[in-house]
């Protein structure tokens, strides 16, 4: 009797402990649907962000008041964080004069051999109606010809470039839209290899695509980096003493390149890439339509470098 008592009341004892935890674990059930909404939200805010993970570097210090410059549109884009550090007027459609010579240096890099030999003939002398920079009858090489066209911003010598190719059966400037499409520059047209041209436009969202792309041919930008050269012919007899159009080389610090560029059309427009020590990034400062490119580029350069902390 007495071991039926004892099965009795740990039957008992095992009920109530059982039922104790299922009220237990019944109460817990009221707080986990908020501890989940919780974390549901959290979740949802977290993925809002790039799956790598937040990049807040540079960071902008906004007590530091933006330039007043003359430009009508203008970029300055870190090549590291994707992101724009100044921008105004993004996707206006200008057109950009000289800048152009950048996708010449790129279609002609693509297309040619830097050691091929052009022949100068008339309809690459004098392209402008003003200066003349080759001479009729001239050999120069491709390498020497983007020196001219980069350093000196020769017309002459992008129209070599793109004339040479229409010789050996090359449509240079369908292959510059061409180029321009597969970059994504949806709101780009060129017409000539110069930039001369008015009726071709771009905007600084586009050509951002195309600096940032032609960073991957450092001659292109080591070229661009050189304030005089002595250009040759190719048989050494013709010697061309050139200086360099971009007058912030030497005033602002750690220029890695730029390009200038000029038309009654276009206003004063510029290129420039620099570097800030110890960032592994690239800043692409871009003015189009300007009264006063090297003033407007060099108080966007001094002003993304203080703004902006990069460590």
């Amino acid at each position: 009797m007495y071991k039926v008592y004892a099965v009795t009341i740990v039957i008992i004892a095992l009920f109530v402990v059982n039922f104790s935890l299922l009220l237990k674990n019944s109460r817990d059930n009221f707080v986990i649907p908020y501890y989940f909404e919780e974390v549901s939200d959290q979740r949802e805010q977290a993925y809002i962000l790039p799956i790598s993970g937040p990049n807040y570097i540079p960071i902008l210090d906004s007590n530091i008041s933006k330039p007043t410059i003359s430009a009508k549109s203008a970029l300055v884009y870190d090549t590291r964080s994707s992101r724009f550090l100044y921008d105004r007027n993004t996707d206006m459609e200008l057109p950009i004069a000289s800048l152009t010579k950048i996708m010449t240096a790129v279609v002609a890099l693509e297309n040619m051999s830097s050691d091929d030999i052009v022949t100068i003939a008339e309809d690459s002398m004098r392209v402008d109606g003003e200066k003349q920079d080759l001479y009729l009858g001239e050999k120069m090489s491709v390498r020497n010809l983007l020196r001219l066209m980069l350093i000196e911003s020769s017309n002459d010598a992008a129209y070599a470039l793109a004339n040479h190719a229409k010789r050996k059966g090359i449509d240079f400037i369908g292959i510059m839209n061409t180029k321009a499409g597969a970059l994504g520059m949806k709101n780009t047209i060129f017409n000539d290899s110069a930039g001369l041209n008015d009726n071709a436009h771009s905007t600084v969202s586009d050509l951002i695509r195309l600096v940032e792309y032609s960073l991957n041919y450092q001659e292109i930008w080591d070229i661009s980096s050189e304030k005089t050269a002595i250009v040759e012919s190719s048989d050494e007899r013709i010697k061309h003493s050139i200086t360099s159009t971009n007058r912030l080389l030497g005033m602002i610090k750690d220029i890695i390149g730029g390009k200038t560029g000029f038309t009654d059309g276009a206003l004063q427009c510029m290129i420039l890439v620099t570097s800030v020590p110890g960032y592994p990034g690239k800043l692409i400062s871009i003015v189009l339509g300007s009264q006063d490119r090297f003033g407007d580029t060099q108080k966007l350069i001094e002003w993304t470098r203080t703004a902006y902390r990069w460590k």
